[in-house]
């Protein structure tokens, strides 16, 4: 057998080293662990549980079942509104509706919009007069606008997904090739809702 030449005093040293490597082991190991993401509200009184899961105040218009404000969780999205409300009433088409997208505190979902007169689509021309909502606008709406087109349109589509809101019209001439003139060209033409 080998014999190392090891104290009682040396032994100890060991020892000590061991157990507080174990012990610093343990603790990475329990503290990298995924910890529980659901919220203790319990405690809370109700109406203080309900604010702080409901982070947006959605207005759901039209054609559905309940239509009114609802309180719905950050992230949500339009289909979560909608379904909110009750659904759309039967026979009400909602294929023109994004779905998917993710909702923002404040705005309103209109379903069912009269978009038809006598079988027959009724289009609003972009006018002064019939301004368009420049945080619901389409590419192909914007596109319509004057001196734009469909890369600049889906610059301001990027650039409203990139803030979540346009606040003010101003905030267009951030926009690559939305300065001066064409500002001014367009500004008639939208709102902010």
């Amino acid at each position: 057998m080998i014999d190392l030449n090891i104290t009682n005093e040396q032994k100890r040293g060991l020892a000590v080293l061991f157990a507080l490597s174990i012990g610093i082991a343990g603790f990475y190991f329990l503290n990298s662990r995924p910890q529980s993401q659901i919220p203790v509200i319990s405690d809370m009184p109700p109406i203080i549980a309900q604010a702080e899961q409901a982070k947006l105040i959605i207005n759901v218009a039209g054609k559905v079942t309940n239509p009114g404000v609802y309180q719905l969780p950050s992230g949500s999205r339009v289909i979560d509104a909608i379904q909110a409300a009750g659904n759309q009433l039967k026979g009400v088409d909602i294929s023109d509706i994004n779905l998917a997208r993710v909702l923002v505190d404040g705005e309103q979902i209109l379903v069912g919009a009269s978009k038809y007169s006598g079988g027959k689509a009724v289009v609003k021309k972009i006018s002064p007069d019939n301004p368009l909502d420049i945080n619901r606008a389409t590419l192909s709406q914007l596109d319509t606008l004057p001196g734009i087109g469909p890369v600049t349109a889906q610059r301001i589509i990027d650039y409203r997904i990139k803030v979540g809101r346009i606040n003010a019209l101003d905030e267009l001439k951030k926009i690559s090739g939305l300065g001066g003139k064409k500002f001014e060209e367009i500004k008639a033409f939208l709102r902010v809702l």
